[in-house]
C-alpha cells in the first residue's frame, strides 16, 4: 500500500492553504478534492465577489481566488486527487485513507472539509 507523509482532505481555502505550506516544507502533500461531495473550492465557488481578502483591493471572484490557490499549491508540488474519501482509520499509525478509487496510508492527516452553504 502506498505511504504518504501528509494527506489533506478538502479543497477549500483551508485545505489549499495547508497544502501550500506543507509543499513549501517539502512534505509532498496529497490533497483529496472530492468528486461527488461538490465542486472543488468549497463555498467560495458560489461567491460572486470576495472583497475582504488581503491582496485584492478591487475584489476577486470566489472561483478565481480558488483557482489561484490551486495553481499555487500545484506549483509547490501538491498532488491532487479528484475523488471522495470514504473512510479514514485513525486507530493506529500510519493512518489508512480509503478513497473511492485509492487506498493509502499517511503519517498525518489534515481534515479541512469545511461546511456547506
Amino acid at each position: 500500500m502506498e505511504k504518504r507523509t501528509l494527506v489533506i482532505i478538502g479543497s477549500g481555502p483551508a485545505g489549499f492553504t495547508a497544502a501550500i505550506y506543507a509543499a513549501r516544507a517539502n512534505l509532498k502533500p496529497l490533497l483529496f478534492e472530492g468528486f461527488f461531495s461538490g465542486p472543488a473550492g468549497g463555498q467560495l465557488m458560489t461567491t460572486t465577489e470576495v472583497e475582504n481578502y488581503p491582496g485584492f483591493p478591487k475584489g476577486i471572484t470566489g472561483p478565481d481566488l480558488m483557482q489561484a490557490f490551486r495553481e499555487q499549491a500545484l506549483r509547490f508540488g501538491t498532488e491532487i486527487l479528484t475523488e471522495d474519501v470514504k473512510e479514514v482509520d485513525f486507530s493506529k499509525r500510519p493512518f489508512t485513507i480509503i478513497g473511492s478509487k485509492t487506498q493509502l496510508q499517511a503519517e498525518s492527516v489534515i481534515i479541512a472539509t469545511g461546511a456547506t452553504a
